[in-house]
């Protein structure tokens, strides 16, 4: 009969493992998958704001080569906490938004007169000449990593059913 018991401390430390191998996936899926959206999924789903000139109105915003999307990646795990980040340059600012200043430098003016001889567009040969020494740039804030109140409630119910589970088939 003694032999019929579960090991319930064995049984509680693999479910704290494999919660912690959940969270990672679930983590860098849920991050993923606003990519996908093209938002960031809170409560509910916040869209991300269009470019503005759009050249490109197939591509998927945040997503011209991918580096940013890619960059995405757990930066430490326990059994207490799963965090993700990005190593990327940028992630920072188009995930929290904000203003930048660009310095204008003599190599950038020759680019734009390079851009501007190539297409004759105006706006190049206007960068190209202007008397500013800086270029001011709001980038908005698309989000794509964060606190959400669908991941916590996601990650809840994945737990509570592994453990029901577990215990049901011990």
């Amino acid at each position: 009969m003694l032999d019929k018991i579960p090991n319930f401390q064995q049984i509680g430390k693999q479910l704290i493992i494999d919660a912690q191998t959940i969270a990672e996936v679930e983590m860098i899926n849920f991050v993923m998958g606003n990519f996908e959206k093209q938002g960031f999924l809170d409560s509910s789903i916040v869209p991300w704001e269009g470019r503005k000139n759009d050249n490109d109105s197939g591509r998927a915003i945040l997503t011209k080569t991918g580096a940013l999307r890619d960059s995405v990646k757990i930066s430490s795990s326990s059994t207490k906490r799963v965090v993700a980040s990005s190593d990327s340059k940028y992630a920072k600012i188009h995930n929290e938004g904000g203003t930048i200043n660009i310095p204008v430098t003599a190599k950038m003016r020759k680019f734009f007169w390079y851009k501007y001889k190539e297409t004759g567009q105006a706006k190049y040969k206007g960068m190209a000449l202007t008397k500013k020494t800086r270029f001011t740039v709001n980038i908005p804030k698309r989000q794509f990593m964060g606190e959400s109140v669908y991941f916590n409630n996601l990650i809840d119910a994945k737990f509570k059913k592994m453990i029901v589970q577990r215990f049901k088939a011990s």
